[in-house]
């Protein structure tokens, strides 16, 4: 799990999301968090809605911004 310096929410399975990408900003619900095989860095595999046919976007679990509920 992460806390990042500007939010103090914990990323785990399940937590919301933000992140930006080459496509612009992106925003998902993480399944989960392993280890790369190559250098051990965390990975989030993020589904975000609409994108990549359904198949979850992997990014670096320091990119992530936890997501607040929108109104």
């Amino acid at each position: 799990m992460m806390r990042g310096a500007t939010s103090p929410k914990v990323i785990a399975s399940g937590s919301r999301v933000a992140f930006d990408s080459d496509e612009g900003p992106q925003a998902g619900v993480v399944e989960c968090i392993k280890p790369d095989v190559g250098n051990g860095q965390r990975i989030a595999m993020v589904r975000v809605a609409g994108t990549l046919d359904g198949m979850p976007w992997q990014v670096p679990v320091e990119q992530l911004q936890a997501a607040g509920a929108r109104a």
